[in-house]
């Protein structure tokens, strides 16, 4: 069945005015577009929605069973129409935002300080994402919801295959550095490789992004690492390497989340590019046509800006 809003409006007046006459009279009409306009409503319900009475019309059972819903439609309709006509400050858009450890912490107070400036209507609302995973959640799946937006990581040295109708937005390029405990690492690119040679390391496992770059980068670098400890949780690999433990891999955004007193070298790289990783905003094409998710991604892009080395 396919009807349209006048059709439905139609319905309505002519119940409520009795005659194709008044019913025009009230919608605009002439009395045979009204005539049309139920004769295609009827054909859409596949059933008869009007009987006369004399001069009048009444609505049969089935007309009656549909002008029920006909309000119903006609009044979300009305209600619609009265937000978007409300002043923007009466307005609310939420936007959900999936985020992870370093990149939460670094930059979701300075992005939503800086809506409640420009835009207080847009409300965003923080939901704890996998890095891992963050392209998902910004996909629907079988009877479950995506969230609008997703702060995710990609890694040149472990490049993840686009996901059609998903848009990474560039947001911060970070370099890595070798971490470890204070006097761990010595000056002089030879002499540091030889210690990263025959170090233990900290490195998440090799079926994340992360592990197969670090293992990618430290393998241009010359290095093998002897991964002793398998960790994903970079507060948790700071803290080893702090300790002693081993050698670990980290970014500006990630020695922030977690302050260390360990010493920081820049990874070797023969290439001279070193070891990167990009900060994103992943959001589906559909999502980037509300104008509240435009803003928070612009909002996002300025607050990154401003951590940029």
């Amino acid at each position: 069945m396919g009807w349209t809003l006048e059709q439905l409006r139609t319905l309505a007046a002519l119940a409520d005015a009795g005659t194709m006459a008044a019913a025009a009279a009230e919608l605009g009409y002439t009395p045979g577009a009204v005539s049309q306009q139920m004769a295609t409503l009827a054909a859409a319900a596949g059933r008869p929605l009007l009987v006369r009475v004399g001069r009048r019309v009444e609505l049969t059972d089935d007309g009656l069973l549909l002008l029920a819903g006909a309000r119903e439609v006609l009044a979300a309709d009305e209600r619609a129409r009265s937000a978007l006509a409300a002043p923007r400050a009466d307005r609310r858009a939420v936007v959900t935002l999936g985020v992870f450890g370093s990149a939460a912490s670094a930059a979701f107070g300075p992005t939503t300080a800086l809506l409640r400036q420009r835009a207080p209507w847009v409300d965003v609302r923080a939901v704890e994402v996998d890095v891992e995973r963050a392209i998902d959640a910004v996909v629907p799946g079988p009877g479950s919801s995506a969230l609008d937006v997703a702060l995710g990581l990609e890694h040149p040295d472990s490049p993840s295959p686009p996901v059609a109708g998903v848009t990474a937005v560039p947001l911060l390029v970070e370099q890595y550095a070798v971490v470890g405990a204070v006097g761990s690492l010595p000056v002089g690119t030879e002499a540091l490789r030889g210690v990263l040679q025959q170090a233990d390391w900290v490195l998440p496992p090799l079926d994340t992004a992360f592990g197969r770059a670090a293992r990618t980068a430290c393998a241009r670098a010359g290095i093998a690492p002897s991964v002793r400890h398998t960790v994903t949780d970079t507060a948790v690999s700071l803290a080893l390497a702090e300790s002693g433990a081993g050698l670990t891999l980290a970014t500006p955004l990630m020695l922030a989340l977690r302050p260390t007193r360990c010493d920081t070298a820049p990874l070797p790289d023969p290439a001279g590019g070193g070891a990167q990783r990009r900060v994103v905003a992943l959001v589906r094409a559909t999502a980037a046509e509300r104008e509240s998710v435009r803003l928070v991604l612009a909002a996002l892009q300025e607050a990154f800006t401003h951590l940029s080395p």
